[in-house]
């Protein structure tokens, strides 16, 4: 009995480090295990695929009519006729609203009496008027003449026989009180001389001054003329000007005018050119210094589903400031006129639109996210996964990037599987396993 006891006691100690000896051996399967696998990185993957890539710039605005025809109407001038109503389709010069004119007509009549009285009041001047003063003036500058010939020869009389009596009263042929009278004679002629001079100078500056007196009136006069003249062309535009005209072909779009009544401040008359309509969008300068004209557009007009396209036709030659809320932003005004618009498209309506920049059919692509910035080099690339679930580094030429997608030029080939958004501590030589999966490139 002793010896079997003794037999079995040895045959459990076998069995215990038998367990034991697998129990460790698990163990170290179980931590080699978790130890390789806590070396393999968990990742997002996507392939490079093929796809037609659209590089866009958007922007909101509103839709316009391809010519506004705005008329403001006047507070102080009553309306007198209403011949259109809005909704309405006008040609260019159809009269919309006729607006009195009585004070005007009345203020006509004023200046054409004023024309005609100024008129008849110049045809005087040049007539029996200023022919007269000039005839009168020429007669006092011929007398004047006359005068100042009579006085010279009296003095040149009077000047000899001074002389004469000069030499008579030293011989003493004539008494000295002869003398004196002769000589007192002679001095009165040259007086009577200068006073003549005189005279005659006055006539010509008096002859000379009725001259241009006589223009000035004539000038002055002609003057008024035209004054009267100018009222009654002003006048005729305004009377003219009360019929308001349609500057263009259109329809009414509002129509503030009433008949008998005076309008308000701020009343108008609107006629939208509708042959076609533009959407105006206000574009900051990083996209609008991609825009050029021609490019296509896709626009979206609010609470519609319909689609419509279009083309840039106007880009603005300046930006301007624009506020949004309490923040600055320079923009350039860019408009697009839109290819097909319907009777669902009206001026003032909010639309959506996308500007096409670049697009390209057919190309290699990998989303935003998969595309790393080499710090050292500046150059792009890629992290791929192999086969053997290894991560390789891909250096890659890129073309558009758009707000998903960015076109592969060179590095990578169709079916590359790459990973969207590596960490910073992922790198060459990992070994990764798929997470997540990523089917489109992520936005921008």
């Amino acid at each position: 009995m002793g010896v079997k006891l003794k037999s079995i006691k040895i045959k459990k100690k076998v069995v215990i480090i038998g367990i034991i000896a697998l129990a460790v051996v698990g163990m170290g399967v179980s931590s080699y295990a978790k130890a390789k696998k806590a070396k393999v990185k968990e990742v997002t993957l996507a392939k490079v695929t093929k796809k037609k890539v659209v590089q866009s710039a958007s922007a909101e605005g509103n839709v316009e009519a391809k010519y506004r025809n705005d008329i403001a109407l006047n507070p102080s001038q009553k309306v007198v006729k209403v011949l259109v109503s809005e909704g309405q389709q006008v040609k260019k010069g159809d009269i919309l609203v006729e607006l009195d004119v009585a004070d005007y007509e009345n203020q006509i009549q004023k200046a054409k009496l004023n024309l005609s009285n100024a008129q008849s009041t110049l045809n005087q001047l040049l007539g029996t008027g200023i022919a007269a003063d000039r005839s009168n003036a020429q007669n006092g500058l011929s007398q004047a003449q006359i005068t100042l010939e009579n006085a010279q020869r009296n003095y040149d009389d009077l000047s000899k026989k001074h002389q004469q009596n000069e030499g008579l009263l030293k011989q003493g042929y004539i008494p000295q009180s002869d003398f004196d009278a002769s000589k007192k004679a002679f001095e009165d002629a040259a007086n009577a001389v200068k006073s003549a001079r005189s005279a005659l100078t006055n006539s010509q500056v008096a002859f000379s001054n009725v001259n241009s007196s006589s223009n000035d009136k004539v000038t002055a006069q002609r003057n008024q003329i035209a004054l009267a003249q100018a009222d009654i062309d002003n006048l005729t535009k305004k009377i003219e000007e009360s019929k308001l005209r349609a500057n263009t072909d259109g329809v009414v779009i509002k129509m503030d005018a009433k008949e008998n009544q005076f309008p308000k401040a701020g009343d108008m008359v609107i006629v939208d050119d509708n042959s076609l309509y533009k959407i105006a969008v206000d574009m900051n300068q990083y996209d609008a210094v991609k825009v050029v004209k021609g490019q296509k557009a896709n626009i979206k007009v609010k609470g519609s589903d319909k689609k419509y396209t279009g083309q840039v036709t106007d880009i603005g030659e300046m930006a301007q400031a624009k506020t949004n809320g309490t923040n600055q932003e320079y923009k350039v005004n860019i408009k697009i006129t839109m290819d097909n618009p319907d009777d669902k498209v009206k001026a003032g309506y909010e639309a959506d639109s996308e500007i096409v920049i670049n697009e390209k059919d057919n190309v290699l692509t990998v989303g935003f996210d998969g595309i790393k910035d080499e710090k050292s080099t500046g150059k792009k690339y890629v992290y791929v996964v192999n086969k053997e679930n290894k991560v390789e580094k891909k250096y890659v030429k890129i073309g558009i990037e758009t707000e998903y997608d960015v076109e592969i030029k060179e590095g990578l080939k169709e079916g590359d599987r790459y990973i969207v958004n590596p960490s910073e501590n992922l790198h060459e030589g990992d070994v990764v396993t798929e997470g997540a999966k990523k089917s489109e490139g992520t936005k921008k």
